[in-house]
């Protein structure tokens, strides 16, 4: 069977697949000074590098890399930014509390005026109202542009001043977000000042599965849980949302890559030099030998707890699933995800 999608094919199978699973302000409620937001920076194009795929793909990892990169500045997955951070005041990639990065607290300033101006929890609303997993169906049909365009202008004129703010703040030329969500990227691509740019990050979907039955914290100073997906489940958004990341934009061939997690980490100076001629760009690549790589501390929102790892750090494929994941599991995991398993070139891995 063939995974290179038209637009219907795609919506049959993300249905198929995920049937039963799953004062004055500018809608945000932002007191605004118009005088110190990044709506009056100069309108260029903003180069955003964005990381698609299902979740324990490693896409914190290619993060990390990435925003090791000469004029790249990784925010992490920032999709999330609204709960996590400016109602759960999550940990920056720095160690600090989001409110308490310098950094961030710079880039709110210059987006919005400051945190304290942000209703939180509109923005949320916003963003629910037509970015979430539920609206794909819709993103794959003739119908979306005109429905979504008018239900998500606020939330994609804020998206606007957010980026601004970021490049405005950090004088980066691109920004690597790793929000992973094909909505938010559907979402994203309707900013008008956005170009962006997708690398599709694959990884063998059994190690997937085992890896959302782990038991992870969501943040080092709080006490709650990641949420757990079992097989079945994993299985089913793993194939959803693979193809439907190819479904949106693997046709843009010039701004498309996809790449695989084993790849990444058996060779990560291979794997990086593919990216940065994607976004136009010729930065230096980071301090790798073999696959031992010298990490800066970045600013990343939200992520796998890996994001705090600085200084000489060894990427280690983790293949523990091999060993230790149930037999049953490995089948059913298996059979459900043959089809893309085969296009991603992972039937000749052993069981």
């Amino acid at each position: 069977m063939s995974f290179v999608q038209t637009s219907e094919h795609a919506k049959w199978v993300f249905e198929s697949v995920t049937r039963g699973a799953e004062g004055r302000n500018l809608g945000l409620g932002i007191d605004v000074d118009p005088g110190n937001t990044a709506s009056t920076l100069t309108r260029e194009r903003i180069k955003v590098l964005y990381i698609a795929g299902w979740g324990r793909s490693g896409s914190t990892i290619l993060d990390n890399l990435l925003g090791q990169l000469e004029g790249f500045f990784s925010v992490g997955e920032i999709n999330c930014l609204w709960e996590r951070n400016l109602l759960g005041d999550w940990l920056c990639g720095c160690g600090r509390s989001f409110r308490a990065c310098p950094v961030w607290s710079e880039v709110m300033k210059s987006a919005f005026g400051g945190v304290q101006n942000i209703d939180a929890r509109k923005m949320i609303r916003l963003r629910d109202s037509g970015a979430r997993t539920r609206h794909v169906p819709l993103m794959l049909t003739s119908l979306a542009e005109p429905l979504l365009k008018n239900r998500l202008s606020e939330y994609v004129s804020n998206l606007d001043r957010l980026y601004r703010g970021v490049k405005s703040v950090t004088g980066s030329r691109v920004i690597v977000d790793s929000s992973k969500s094909p909505a938010y990227s559907y979402a994203l691509n309707m900013v008008p000042g956005v170009d962006l740019y997708v690398v599709h990050l694959v990884r063998d979907p059994r190690a997937v599965a085992y890896s959302w039955q782990r038991r992870k914290k969501v943040d080092p100073k709080m006490d709650g849980l990641m949420v757990r997906y079992g097989p079945f489940r994993s299985s089913v958004i793993w194939s959803a949302w693979n193809v439907v990341t190819e479904a949106f934009w693997s046709r843009r061939s010039s701004r498309y890559l996809r790449i695989r997690y084993e790849d990444l980490v058996a060779d990560p100076l291979k794997t990086l030099r593919r990216i940065p001629g994607l976004v136009g760009e010729d930065a230096k690549l980071p301090d790798v030998e073999g696959r031992t790589v010298e990490l800066k501390v970045t600013h990343t929102t939200s992520g796998n707890l890996s994001r705090f790892k600085t200084g000489t750090v060894e990427l280690r494929p983790d293949e523990e699933w091999r060993a230790s994941m149930k037999v049953s599991d490995k089948k059913l995991v298996g059979a459900l995800t043959w089809p893309l398993r085969r296009r991603y070139g992972y039937l000749d891995r052993p069981s």
